[in-house]
């Protein structure tokens, strides 16, 4: 369909899609699109005169609008959620067992909850706009630590506005999509979030716990220099300060105040780590690495565009450490068809652009979600990129660390792509011949086996090796499970939403998330299983470097450590990072492991027994 309005001495041509007509519903919401250029399904009056087109087109904007006034207040509707105790997202509640006959088919027919697709029923481009106010309400509230400065400053608003208008209307912001979520997890995901609504207005219903975001990343995510502006709002310094302001946290406040009234239905964990790859992502996933009642993640985002893009070995970065993330993340739920959803998001502004390849590659091989912010806007910094005014004005600051607009940018970027998924499963599901059993044809992202690299290998020889994987580790799983458990409910209950429990005897990563922030808890841990130390120390900063972290200080140092294994012992994992300083240049990490397996002590004594090994670990700069 063409968006360009007929010039003057054109008939207008009237686009009259037929009902359930899928992607052609949308073009009659907007004039250029009714007056758009015939297709071949359009129904096209070309004669009756200039007053019988007139009339048509008349007609048609009425209908159109009598049907956006229809579905215009569902959203609002959620929105009234338990005021004056009157409603529950819209829906009468009954104030007594008399009310119950006339108000409560309202809440339940035939014993079945409402959907949460109601929510959902109106093109994406129609929701964006119809929100406006409330998304961009919602990027002022946690853009400043000083509300005085936040309220009465007249220029931070009229950017926000300006902000939203010049680069995040529905027609730029939809450039970010690089691949769509399946329809089957999507599904899943709105179940998720009905059940939540649902127990929010009826707490005898059973439990059921926030969708639940896990966002792993580098510097960027974690919201590192997320408070620069240009408008004058004093920044604050601080670790919760920086998680308060990174787009994760304004993703999960776009999800909950636009959609929710401010209750938490959606929870977004942002697990990122200054200078982590995919690998480093990886491990935190496959080991784990999480603080203290962890919940299972219904949605995985991967944000390690910026780091992996300058690995030294890209290949391995691109080809080998981006799927590792991806079957880290799928093996979370080994036993769940579809969740957790994997996102791929690139929030990276960098003119190295080759990462945006590795992205659209996974998205697209692995059937993930794909978004990326870059497609918004990086066009218009790359032409202007010496007018820092105008570069400020969109990111706020040049670099790897874009400021607020960047972060403002990247939260309305991500909740744009979820609402357009959440509303093309909604459409489907509307028009679908048994809404309440759909199935898609696709497979499922979990099912989809490695990359096939460099000529060798067989396709389909390989993705049957790793569904045949799969189903021996979630076969074991179950196993430990009901061995654990020793009964019956606790074992059909694992994959669900409950604690993640790590795999792992020691395990730890110094992240802004508890338990491991500061240098005395790195001490802490550590002496947990510390017998000797020479020359090491617990030290470093929150934020700002040297990181909390395990130090050497002196030439020669050494320690020594014993790790009592609480469970079948396969391997040991040593992680080391690429350093920003010379600190590490030419330097050189000796390990020396022993390995003592239970009932050999006595012949431990004697040196018999015991299994040794040496690894040598290099420093090195960059």
């Amino acid at each position: 369909k063409s968006a360009t309005r007929p010039a003057a001495t054109h008939r207008p041509i009237a686009h009259l899609p037929s009902k359930n007509s899928g992607d052609n519903r949308g073009s009659v919401f907007y004039e250029e699109n009714i007056m758009s250029s015939c297709t071949g399904t359009a129904m096209c009056h070309e004669g009756g005169g200039r007053n019988y087109n007139r009339f048509l087109i008349a007609g048609v904007y009425i209908l159109v609008v009598v049907g956006f006034l229809k579905h215009a207040d569902i959203l609002q509707q959620y929105n009234n959620y338990n005021k004056n105790g009157a409603t529950n997202f819209g829906v009468p509640v009954p104030s007594s067992t008399s009310a119950t006959a006339h108000a409560g088919h309202h809440i339940r027919k035939n014993n079945q909850a409402p959907s949460v697709c109601e929510a959902f029923s109106t093109p994406v481009h129609i929701f964006w706009k119809q929100f406006e106010s409330e998304i961009k309400e919602a990027a002022v509230k946690n853009a400043t630590w000083y509300p005085e400065q936040q309220n009465n400053n007249t220029k931070f608003r009229d950017w926000i506005d300006q902000l939203f208008r010049d680069h995040y209307q529905s027609y730029q912001v939809r450039r970010s999509a690089i691949h769509p979520p399946g329809l089957e997890v999507t599904l899943k995901l709105l179940e998720i979030i009905s059940k939540r609504v649902n127990y929010l207005q009826d707490s005898t219903l059973s439990a059921a716990p926030p969708l639940h975001i896990l966002v792993s990343g580098g510097s960027v995510t974690s919201g590192i220099q997320c408070g620069i502006n240009h408008v004058g709002i004093a920044q604050s310094v601080g670790l919760k300060e920086d998680n308060d302001c990174a787009w994760p946290a304004r993703l999960e406040h776009l999800f909950n105040r636009v959609l929710f009234d401010g209750k938490k239905v959606v929870k977004v964990s942002n697990l990122a780590v200054g200078g982590s790859n995919s690998e480093i992502g990886k491990a935190l996933l496959e080991y784990h690495l999480f603080p203290d009642s962890f919940q299972q993640p219904d949605i995985v985002i991967w944000g390690h565009a910026v780091n992996d893009s300058y690995e030294k070995d890209k290949a391995r970065a691109y080809f080998e450490s981006i799927p590792g993330f991806v079957n880290a993340a799928h093996k979370l739920r080994i036993c769940d068809d579809h969740l957790p959803l994997v996102v791929m998001n690139e929030e990276f502004f960098g003119q190295n652009n080759d990462i945006s390849g590795a992205i659209y590659k996974a998205s697209n091989w692995f059937g993930l979600m794909g978004i990326s912010q870059r497609n918004v806007i990086s066009h218009k910094t790359f032409a202007k990129f010496d007018n820092d005014d105008y570069v400020n004005s969109i990111i706020d600051a040049k670099g790897f660390h874009p400021g607020m607009g960047g972060h403002i940018g990247a939260s309305w970027t991500v909740f744009y792509n979820f609402i357009s998924a959440f509303t093309d499963a909604c459409d489907y599901r509307r028009v679908s011949s048994s809404p309440t059993s759909i199935a898609s044809p696709d497979v499922a992202a979990k099912k989809i086996g490695p990359y096939k690299e460099n000529g060798y290998g067989d396709i389909s020889l390989e993705w049957k090796k790793h569904q045949d994987k799969v189903r021996e580790m979630c076969a074991r799983q179950e196993q430990e499970v009901s061995t654990s458990n020793n009964n019956e409910t606790a074992a059909t209950t694992t994959s669900s939403n409950q604690q993640l429990q790590s795999p792992c005897t020691y395990a730890f990563m110094v992240s802004p998330m508890p338990p491991i922030r500061t240098s005395g808890d790195v001490g802490k841990k550590m002496n947990e299983v510390l017998t000797s130390n020479t020359g090491w120390n617990a030290e470093g900063n929150l934020i700002w470097n040297p990181r909390a972290g395990f130090y050497a200080k002196e030439p020669n140092a050494h320690f020594s450590l014993k790790i009592d294994a609480s469970m079948e012992t396969k391997y040991m994992t040593i992680m080391s990072m690429k350093s920003y300083g010379d600190n590490f240049k030419d330097t050189i990490l000796e390990v020396d492991v022993q390995i003592e397996r239970k009932g050999d002590a006595a012949e431990a004594e004697g040196g018999v027994g015991v299994k040794s090994s040496k690894y040598e670990v290099t420093g090195y700069h960059e």
